[in-house]
């Protein structure tokens, strides 16, 4: 039943011309029905602030339904502050929609957020194995969590992040990283990045100077971003040609932070020696206010020998602020990194940063304290490392017989190759764009006279992994 009606002529009073679709045959109620198409004429601002409404009567003889079902959808609008009653006047529009942000407004049918197929296939190296996530192990934590801890998660936690994940980590970074630490020097955050962020303010609060800052010259690009949106120099410390870090440029300026990554060095993935680690904590230990910022970014992974103590566990002057995250270890998504700050570090730390609320869920950090505490998360980095040095294994064989055209490097860590073309008629972007047409997304490397891609394999399926990288290795090999 579709009625339009205009309450122009009403005592006088401007009222407006309004559809009302009642339909009898709905088993939604009809003042139900009336009440919702009222609200949204309000919310459309098709009726305004001090329009007059039909009486009870007028209304329920124009749509043919009884006073009470007119009256039941009056009193509901009158409830919620749609309306309001006048003696003698009647009912008025009370709400300004204009005002207000509409919230039950019919909305258009959106497209699917997520796709059925992947389109191509992404060899970023920073994407994980998204197929072999111990999903049901990482559900019964979250139960158990919510079962134990439910009241205290309502309130808000430590700002540092809570104690008992604090605690797990600590026990982690000790016996897989040697990492020495109480659960007191670890702050959690929501990522790496916003870990840096606070160390940034922490810098500026305790220097008198502007603080300089070095990376590696293929370091993380999002720090180096962060770094220098807030006004902050970088200098770029080059590796040398056999892949390490060439300290001399370091020792010769005027840093103060160096952001690096010892035990992955990108791109190449060389390990930092044992020499030039001294060097690193003796050119810190120089000045009361350098440090050295440890990301200890992929070092769970290494097919080769024991994984590489972290730089952290060498430094017994309280120089070296160790960062890690879950997110290449579990998923990204996740969104939980931390920081091991030196003691003489933490009260400071406290006095300038301790305004900050941990951004992480504390449902998060408990389901997350639980996986590790039952022993889940060890089960899970032993297993991908088994799956990622195997799909390692296999990618350098397929690239063993092209060895007089291309040459790869890092294969005994991490869950991406570094791949270098010798003597390609083609550019890096020819390439690229030649991969794309098949469906596959590579990676160059801006590198000085060299012709670098970085090769990510963690995401593409055993079944397909053949396949899909002889495509890639016909194409550039290809005259």
């Amino acid at each position: 039943m579709i009625k339009s009606i205009s309450f122009d002529d009403f005592n006088g009073v401007r009222m407006k011309k309004i559809n009302y679709r009642l339909d009898k045959t709905d088993k939604t109620p009809l003042y139900l029905q009336l009440y919702q198409q009222i609200r949204l004429a309000i919310h459309q601002q098709q009726l305004h602030f001090g329009d007059k409404l039909p009486s009870k009567r007028h209304l329920s003889e124009f749509l043919q339904i009884s006073q009470n079902t007119v009256e039941n959808a009056y009193e509901q609008l009158l409830a919620e502050g749609y309306i309001n009653a006048k003696a003698r006047s009647g009912f008025f529009v009370s709400f300004q929609a204009e005002l207000d942000f509409p919230c039950d407004l019919p909305r258009q049918k959106q497209t699917a957020y997520f796709q059925s197929r992947k389109t191509y296939y992404d060899l970023n190296p920073n994407l994980i194995d998204s197929k072999n996530f111990p999903i049901r192990q990482w559900q019964k934590a979250g139960k158990q969590s919510l079962k134990f801890w439910q009241n205290e998660m309502i309130a808000l936690g430590d700002k540092q992040g809570d104690r008992n994940l604090r605690n797990e980590i600590a026990h982690y970074l000790y016996a897989s990283r040697g990492v020495n630490c109480e659960p007191e020097q670890i702050v959690i955050g929501t990522g790496l990045e916003n870990c840096v962020l606070q160390l940034i303010l922490l810098f500026n609060q305790i220097s008198e100077k502007p603080i300089q800052y070095a990376m590696e010259s293929y370091g993380y690009i999002t720090i180096e971003k962060m770094l220098t949106a807030y006004g902050k120099k970088v200098l770029h410390l080059p590796l040398t040609t056999d892949g390490q870090l060439d300290l001399a440029t370091l020792a010769e300026s005027q840093i103060d932070v160096a952001y690096l990554t010892p035990s992955n060095l990108y791109p190449f993935s060389q390990v930092l020696s044992i020499g030039q680690r001294q060097q690193l904590l003796e050119w810190a230990n120089q000045q009361p206010q350098r440090y050295i910022i440890e990301d200890d970014y992929d070092s769970e992974y290494r097919y080769k020998g024991k994984p590489i103590p972290a730089l952290q566990s060498l430094d017994v002057n309280e120089k070296v602020i160790y960062l890690g995250s879950f997110s290449k270890l579990l998923m990204p998504s996740l969104r939980v990194g931390f920081m091991v700050l030196p003691k003489s570090l933490l009260s400071l730390y406290q006095e300038y940063c301790g305004f900050f609320n941990c951004g992480v869920s504390r449902f998060e950090q408990q389901r997350l304290a639980t996986f590790i505490q039952q022993g889940e998360f060890e089960k899970h980095i032993q297993r991908m490392r088994k799956i990622y040095r195997k799909k390692m294994e296999m990618l350098c064989r397929l690239l063993q017989s092209h060895s007089d055209k291309i040459r790869y490097y890092g294969e005994h860590s991490g869950a991406y190759l570094l791949i270098e073309l010798l003597k390609s008629p083609h550019t890096s972007t020819e390439l690229v764009e030649r991969c794309l047409q098949k469906n596959i997304k590579i990676y160059p490397l801006n590198y000085p006279n060299r012709q670098l891609f970085s090769i990510g394999f963690a995401d593409i399926d055993e079944q397909e992994f053949n396949d899909v990288f002889e495509k890639l290795i016909s194409i550039l090999v290809l005259k």
